[in-house]
């Protein structure tokens, strides 16, 4: 996919961005989303997911 980062790419950006205990949850996007996408013949719930990012950034 054009534009995807990798979780240790996104890790190590938001680290040099100074936040700590970092988590990223990753989740298979619905069938829903995946078929917005208008792509035939190609399951891309193999390729998309949804994450939820949790970090905290000391003041």
């Amino acid at each position: 996919m054009a534009g995807a980062i990798t979780l240790d790419k996104l890790e190590n950006i938001l680290q040099q961005a100074g936040f700590t205990e970092i988590d990223i949850e990753r989740q298979v996007v619905s069938d829903q989303y995946a078929n917005k996408w208008g792509i035939d013949d190609v399951d891309l719930k193999h390729y998309l997911r949804s994450s939820t990012i949790t970090a905290y950034k000391p003041k």
